[in-house]
């Protein structure tokens, strides 16, 4: 039996990079949520996606601050090559702003498998073996929320600001202070591997490169 590909119909070609999909769960019930640096989780969210506003300027912070550990989670996934995100699907307790993310899930396709790492070590301090790429996503995920970063960001404020918005000096912190191994805890990262092409002269050599603490910047 011989496999022939539909090169001209749908113009795939052999010299095309392999894409690769992956999905993303995050379980983010056990990261703070106080009204500090290290509260708001992370989530693609901010204040006017919900049905009601947050309440105060500092509920108000726990958005923002979600909101930028997920843009430091997008760029460290870029790390090694292009991505898109698909089907995202926050889960909260309501849909009001005070009501903090539980959950987060979405599907990850990057562009170049071969650029994604599958070997090196984790970026969160304890020495934890990478040798998949799907560990290598959740080493730079957990690493968005270990970080500490601080931005200007539009902010909403209910009691203050040119129409309730102002912009704020912003900083997101680590989601926990201690036990920070629960951070990739709450991570599951799979990839779908059939999502990748199913014939031969498709698959490319897997040359992934190394990864280690000083590749995180």
């Amino acid at each position: 039996m011989a496999t022939v590909e539909p090169k001209s119909l749908y113009q795939v070609s052999p010299a095309e990079p392999e894409n690769a999909y992956f999905t993303v769960a995050l379980v983010t019930t056990g990261y703070l949520d106080t009204e500090t640096v290290n509260g708001g989780r992370i989530s693609p969210c901010v204040a006017s996606d919900f049905a009601t506003k947050p309440t105060t300027l500092a509920q108000s912070l726990l958005v923002s601050r979600g909101a930028l550990r997920f843009k430091m989670m997008c760029e460290n996934l870029a790390l090694r090559t292009n991505f898109r995100i698909h089907n995202i699907v926050t889960t909260y307790a309501s849909d009001a702003g005070d009501s903090p993310i539980t959950g987060l899930d979405f599907g990850l396709v990057y562009e170049n498998r071969n650029l994604v790492a599958n070997t090196g070590t984790s970026d969160l301090g304890d020495s934890t073996a990478i040798n998949t790429r799907a560990l290598f996503i959740k080493d730079r995920i957990a690493d968005a929320l270990n970080s500490t970063r601080t931005e200007k960001m539009t902010v909403f404020n209910p009691t203050a600001g040119t129409g309730q918005i102002q912009d704020i000096e912003v900083t997101a912190g680590p989601v926990l202070l201690v036990s920070k191994g629960e951070i990739l805890e709450g991570i599951t990262v799979t990839e779908v591997t059939g999502f990748a092409p199913n014939t031969d002269n498709q698959l490319a050599t897997d040359n992934a490169l190394s990864y280690g603490a000083d590749d995180s910047q």
